[in-house]
Protein backbone atom coordinates (compact mmCIF):
# COMPACT_ATOMS: atom_id res chain seq x y z
CA UNK A 1 0.00 0.00 0.00
CA UNK A 2 2.89 2.30 0.92
CA UNK A 3 4.37 1.93 -2.76
CA UNK A 4 1.06 2.72 -4.41
CA UNK A 5 0.68 5.78 -2.44
CA UNK A 6 4.32 6.81 -3.00
CA UNK A 7 3.79 6.12 -7.10
CA UNK A 8 0.50 7.52 -6.87
CA UNK A 9 2.30 10.64 -5.31
CA UNK A 10 4.74 10.88 -7.76
CA UNK A 11 2.56 10.77 -10.44
CA UNK A 12 0.37 13.76 -8.88
CA UNK A 13 3.33 16.03 -8.68
CA UNK A 14 4.31 15.49 -12.23
CA UNK A 15 0.60 15.90 -13.12
CA UNK A 16 0.52 19.55 -11.72
CA UNK A 17 4.59 20.29 -13.13
CA UNK A 18 3.50 19.13 -16.74
CA UNK A 19 0.11 21.04 -16.28
CA UNK A 20 2.06 24.32 -15.03
CA UNK A 21 4.41 24.11 -17.90
CA UNK A 22 1.93 23.90 -20.72
CA UNK A 23 -0.07 26.96 -18.94
CA UNK A 24 3.10 29.29 -19.34
CA UNK A 25 3.78 27.81 -22.73
CA UNK A 26 3.55 30.41 -25.27
CA UNK A 27 1.68 29.91 -28.37
CA UNK A 28 3.78 30.06 -31.53
CA UNK A 29 1.64 32.92 -32.63
CA UNK A 30 2.23 34.51 -29.07
CA UNK A 31 6.24 33.22 -29.75
CA UNK A 32 6.22 35.48 -33.11
CA UNK A 33 4.92 38.68 -31.33
CA UNK A 34 7.43 38.24 -28.53
CA UNK A 35 10.28 37.89 -31.01
CA UNK A 36 8.77 40.77 -33.29
CA UNK A 37 8.86 43.39 -29.97
CA UNK A 38 11.86 45.31 -30.08
CA UNK A 39 11.20 46.10 -26.37
CA UNK A 40 10.44 42.67 -25.41
CA UNK A 41 13.77 41.87 -26.83
CA UNK A 42 15.70 44.75 -25.61
CA UNK A 43 14.62 43.49 -21.96
CA UNK A 44 15.67 40.20 -22.51
CA UNK A 45 19.19 41.15 -23.92
CA UNK A 46 19.62 43.60 -21.24
CA UNK A 47 19.23 40.53 -18.64
CA UNK A 48 21.81 38.72 -20.28
CA UNK A 49 24.08 41.66 -20.21
CA UNK A 50 23.38 41.86 -16.57
CA UNK A 51 24.50 37.86 -16.30
CA UNK A 52 27.16 38.19 -18.09
CA UNK A 53 31.22 37.81 -16.94
CA UNK A 54 32.51 37.42 -20.22
CA UNK A 55 35.47 40.17 -19.23
CA UNK A 56 36.58 41.34 -16.05
CA UNK A 57 33.87 44.47 -15.98
CA UNK A 58 31.15 42.31 -14.96
CA UNK A 59 32.73 41.27 -11.19
CA UNK A 60 33.61 44.56 -10.75
CA UNK A 61 30.70 47.14 -11.50
CA UNK A 62 28.29 47.62 -9.60
CA UNK A 63 25.06 47.35 -11.97
CA UNK A 64 25.46 46.75 -15.67
CA UNK A 65 23.96 49.53 -18.38
CA UNK A 66 22.21 48.09 -21.39
CA UNK A 67 20.93 51.42 -22.79
CA UNK A 68 17.95 53.38 -22.70
CA UNK A 69 15.28 55.08 -25.19
CA UNK A 70 13.43 53.98 -27.81
CA UNK A 71 12.86 50.78 -29.40
CA UNK A 72 12.42 51.70 -32.81
CA UNK A 73 14.32 55.12 -32.86
CA UNK A 74 15.68 56.47 -35.96
CA UNK A 75 18.73 57.43 -34.35
CA UNK A 76 20.77 55.64 -32.03
CA UNK A 77 23.80 57.56 -29.98
CA UNK A 78 25.91 55.65 -28.53
CA UNK A 79 29.42 56.24 -26.45
CA UNK A 80 32.27 54.77 -24.90
CA UNK A 81 31.11 53.03 -21.33
CA UNK A 82 29.56 53.72 -17.70
CA UNK A 83 30.70 56.32 -15.62
CA UNK A 84 30.65 56.32 -11.98
CA UNK A 85 27.13 58.00 -12.02
CA UNK A 86 25.91 55.49 -14.99
CA UNK A 87 27.32 52.74 -12.78
CA UNK A 88 24.85 53.30 -9.64
CA UNK A 89 21.85 54.50 -11.71
CA UNK A 90 22.24 51.64 -14.74
CA UNK A 91 21.03 54.24 -17.31
CA UNK A 92 23.69 55.63 -19.69
CA UNK A 93 24.48 59.50 -19.61
CA UNK A 94 22.99 60.43 -16.42
CA UNK A 95 26.30 62.93 -14.92
CA UNK A 96 27.02 66.15 -15.88
CA UNK A 97 28.14 64.89 -19.35
CA UNK A 98 24.31 63.01 -19.45
CA UNK A 99 22.88 66.54 -18.46
CA UNK A 100 24.64 68.15 -21.62
CA UNK A 101 23.62 65.53 -24.01
CA UNK A 102 20.03 65.92 -23.30
CA UNK A 103 19.94 70.13 -23.86
CA UNK A 104 22.16 68.84 -27.07
CA UNK A 105 19.21 66.42 -28.04
CA UNK A 106 16.78 68.70 -27.30
CA UNK A 107 18.17 71.94 -29.01
CA UNK A 108 17.55 69.63 -32.57
CA UNK A 109 13.78 68.45 -31.15
CA UNK A 110 15.03 64.88 -29.99
CA UNK A 111 14.95 63.26 -26.38
CA UNK A 112 15.69 60.32 -24.64
CA UNK A 113 12.32 59.22 -25.15
CA UNK A 114 12.92 59.15 -29.26
CA UNK A 115 16.21 58.22 -29.70
CA UNK A 116 18.52 55.45 -28.19
CA UNK A 117 21.23 55.80 -26.05
CA UNK A 118 24.06 53.34 -25.24
CA UNK A 119 27.34 52.51 -25.15
CA UNK A 120 29.82 50.30 -26.55
CA UNK A 121 31.04 48.41 -23.49
CA UNK A 122 27.69 47.95 -20.85
CA UNK A 123 29.79 47.76 -17.31
CA UNK A 124 32.09 50.74 -15.93
CA UNK A 125 35.87 50.39 -16.81
CA UNK A 126 38.15 51.75 -13.42
CA UNK A 127 41.26 52.34 -13.72
CA UNK A 128 41.21 50.63 -9.67
CA UNK A 129 38.41 48.17 -9.79
CA UNK A 130 39.32 47.84 -5.91
CA UNK A 131 38.22 51.30 -5.56
CA UNK A 132 34.72 51.49 -7.10
CA UNK A 133 33.94 54.17 -4.74
CA UNK A 134 36.14 56.95 -6.05
CA UNK A 135 35.93 59.54 -8.46
CA UNK A 136 38.04 60.19 -11.69
CA UNK A 137 38.25 56.55 -11.44
CA UNK A 138 37.07 55.71 -15.43
CA UNK A 139 39.21 54.90 -17.30
CA UNK A 140 38.83 53.97 -21.78
CA UNK A 141 37.54 49.96 -22.52
CA UNK A 142 40.41 47.77 -23.42
CA UNK A 143 40.04 46.07 -26.88
CA UNK A 144 39.29 42.78 -25.21
CA UNK A 145 36.47 44.44 -23.02
CA UNK A 146 35.08 46.25 -26.56
CA UNK A 147 35.15 42.91 -28.23
CA UNK A 148 33.31 40.90 -25.79
CA UNK A 149 30.98 43.60 -25.47
CA UNK A 150 30.59 44.20 -29.34
CA UNK A 151 28.34 41.49 -29.85
CA UNK A 152 25.58 42.89 -27.90
CA UNK A 153 25.61 46.31 -29.08
CA UNK A 154 25.58 44.34 -32.26
CA UNK A 155 22.32 43.22 -31.11
CA UNK A 156 21.05 46.37 -29.84
CA UNK A 157 21.17 47.71 -33.34
CA UNK A 158 19.83 45.45 -34.92
CA UNK A 159 16.84 45.12 -32.80
CA UNK A 160 16.33 49.09 -33.10
CA UNK A 161 17.03 49.74 -36.58
CA UNK A 162 17.82 52.81 -36.06
CA UNK A 163 18.83 54.86 -39.44
CA UNK A 164 21.31 56.82 -38.47
CA UNK A 165 24.39 55.77 -35.72
CA UNK A 166 25.96 59.03 -33.89
CA UNK A 167 29.31 57.83 -31.80
CA UNK A 168 30.10 60.04 -28.88
CA UNK A 169 33.68 60.37 -28.48
CA UNK A 170 36.86 58.31 -29.65
CA UNK A 171 36.27 54.74 -28.52
CA UNK A 172 33.07 54.44 -29.78
CA UNK A 173 33.97 56.07 -33.03
CA UNK A 174 36.86 53.85 -33.56
CA UNK A 175 35.33 50.44 -32.81
CA UNK A 176 32.35 51.20 -34.83
CA UNK A 177 34.39 52.32 -38.15
CA UNK A 178 37.24 50.40 -37.21
CA UNK A 179 39.62 53.53 -37.60
CA UNK A 180 43.11 54.44 -35.88
CA UNK A 181 42.39 58.43 -36.94
CA UNK A 182 42.14 60.91 -34.29
CA UNK A 183 38.94 62.77 -33.02
CA UNK A 184 39.49 65.86 -34.79
CA UNK A 185 39.37 64.01 -38.51
CA UNK A 186 36.59 61.93 -37.63
CA UNK A 187 33.94 63.92 -36.23
CA UNK A 188 31.65 65.44 -38.53
CA UNK A 189 32.19 62.89 -41.70
CA UNK A 190 29.99 60.71 -42.40
CA UNK A 191 30.76 57.35 -43.38
CA UNK A 192 28.64 53.93 -44.15
CA UNK A 193 28.95 51.21 -41.80
CA UNK A 194 27.60 47.48 -42.06
CA UNK A 195 26.13 46.34 -38.63
CA UNK A 196 23.94 42.81 -38.22
CA UNK A 197 23.70 42.64 -42.56
CA UNK A 198 22.44 46.45 -42.32
CA UNK A 199 24.04 49.43 -43.94
CA UNK A 200 23.59 52.61 -41.92
CA UNK A 201 24.93 56.26 -41.96
CA UNK A 202 27.19 57.03 -39.08
CA UNK A 203 28.94 60.37 -37.79
CA UNK A 204 30.98 60.31 -35.19
CA UNK A 205 31.27 63.81 -32.70
CA UNK A 206 32.86 64.19 -29.71
CA UNK A 207 31.69 62.94 -26.31
CA UNK A 208 29.59 65.42 -23.92
CA UNK A 209 32.42 64.96 -21.36
CA UNK A 210 35.21 66.21 -23.48
CA UNK A 211 32.78 69.40 -23.78
CA UNK A 212 32.60 70.22 -20.39
CA UNK A 213 36.77 69.70 -20.23
CA UNK A 214 37.09 71.96 -23.63
CA UNK A 215 33.67 74.26 -24.20
CA UNK A 216 35.69 75.42 -27.28
CA UNK A 217 34.13 72.01 -28.95
CA UNK A 218 30.54 72.78 -28.36
CA UNK A 219 30.71 74.75 -31.85
CA UNK A 220 31.94 71.67 -33.69
CA UNK A 221 29.56 69.25 -31.92
CA UNK A 222 26.63 72.11 -32.77
CA UNK A 223 28.00 72.19 -36.53
CA UNK A 224 27.42 67.96 -36.40
CA UNK A 225 24.48 68.45 -34.45
CA UNK A 226 22.57 70.71 -37.57
CA UNK A 227 23.53 68.03 -39.75
CA UNK A 228 21.97 65.12 -38.14
CA UNK A 229 18.67 67.37 -38.11
CA UNK A 230 18.85 67.57 -42.00
CA UNK A 231 19.61 64.21 -42.24
CA UNK A 232 16.75 62.73 -40.39
CA UNK A 233 14.36 65.60 -42.29
CA UNK A 234 15.95 64.48 -46.10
Amino acid sequence: MRTELLELSRRLRRRVRDDRAAAWKLSPAAESGAASDPALRLRRLAERIEACRLCGLGAARIKSVPGVGCPRARVMFIGEGPGFSEDRRGEPFVGRAGELLDRILAAIGLSRETVFIANVVKCHPMKDPAARDARANDRPPAPEETAACRPYLDEQIAIVRPAVLVTLGLSAARCLLASEEPMGRLRGRWSKVVVAGSELDLLPTYHPAALLRNPALKKDVWADMKALKSRLEA
